[in-house]
């Protein structure tokens, strides 16, 4: 079995063998390393040994298992903090701030933070992102309690599992990946 961290000793099985057994053996071997992983661990876990498998994922000698999961975390991460920015043309070192500070229901608006992000929401483009997802239009004393609960919930839930559904294909943008 390979180790999920430290030295990376199945880049360099990949790496000596060119012929296409060898290489599913030991893809075969990190796939039964799944279960010390966590059940969103492998979901990027298994998007990069297909990538891996498709000639797509760029190998780099130090890395373990465990830094090409957690590059591949905070790339999903990262896609669905900008699919939100963009799609609600909110300010994005306000949504920085607010999603790196330790925050809870209680001290979510302290000193105003949560509200003065609110103020930067885009109406429109929240509006329309809402009736694409709704497939109906949205009443405006709607949308702000609409925007309020989308924002808290993507703020003080952020775990893949809670947001997975939150950021789905508005106007071509793919906020999550799968």
């Amino acid at each position: 079995m390979f180790e999920l961290s430290g030295s990376a000793p199945y880049l360099k099985e990949l790496n000596q063998h060119q012929d296409q057994v060898s290489i599913e053996l030991t893809l075969n071997e990190l796939h039964k390393s799944f279960s010390s992983l966590t059940q969103g661990e492998q979901k990027y876990a298994k998007l990069f040994l297909n990538d891996l498998q498709r000639g797509d994922a760029q190998l780099i000698e130090s890395h373990s298992f465990r830094d090409y999961i957690n590059t591949y975390k905070e790339n999903a991460e990262n896609a669905q903090f900008n699919a939100l920015v963009n799609a609600f043309g909110l300010d994005h070192n306000l949504l920085s701030a607010l999603m790196a500070d330790n925050v809870n229901e209680k001290n979510l608006n302290s000193f105003g933070r949560f509200d003065a992000l609110k103020a930067t929401v885009d109406k429109n483009k929240a509006k329309a992102y809402f009736e694409k997802q709704d497939g109906m239009a949205i009443p405006l004393f709607k949308l702000n309690m609409r925007i309020a609960k989308f924002l808290k919930q993507f703020i003080l839930e952020q775990s893949d599992d809670a947001i997975a559904g939150l950021l789905t294909d508005a106007d071509g943008m793919q906020g999550y990946v799968e």
